[in-house]
């Protein structure tokens, strides 16, 4: 971890994060504005999965973490081929997953976890 640097660097060590925590911490976080596309997902879509995924993460199998407001089991719906990458607000290509696999599906997208999702939404409809 070269110490000299502010550039965030993952590989530094336990106390050099804490060191450069304590450096970078401020009352007021900096804002920033930014312009983008969003896509607008149908919620009946996003629903329906959540629901004919039964209270269960489609990719672990865990019962949802807690539940919603509406006393609902908490999952989030997931786009196994995502939007920006072309894929269809279908019925065919949403999941439901609990926090954490959709995390991972964010952060990793392994192909072995896209095949899965694509294998148990094709065997639900």
């Amino acid at each position: 971890c070269d110490s000299s640097q502010d550039e965030f660097d993952p590989t530094c060590s336990d106390e050099e994060i804490r060191r450069k925590a304590f450096r970078h911490s401020s009352a007021e976080a900096l804002r920033y504005q930014t312009i983008g596309n969003s896509f607008i997902r149908d919620r009946y879509v996003s629903e329906y999965a959540k629901r004919r995924a039964r209270g269960r993460c489609q990719l672990c199998g865990s019962l949802a973490p807690f539940t919603d407001q509406y006393g609902h089991p908490y999952l989030e719906s997931h786009h196994v081929i995502w939007l920006a990458d072309g894929g269809s607000d279908s019925v065919d290509n949403v999941v439901a997953l609990c926090p954490n696999c959709h995390r991972k599906m964010h952060s990793l997208n392994l192909e072995e976890d896209v095949q899965t999702l694509l294998r148990i939404v094709s065997s639900m409809n």
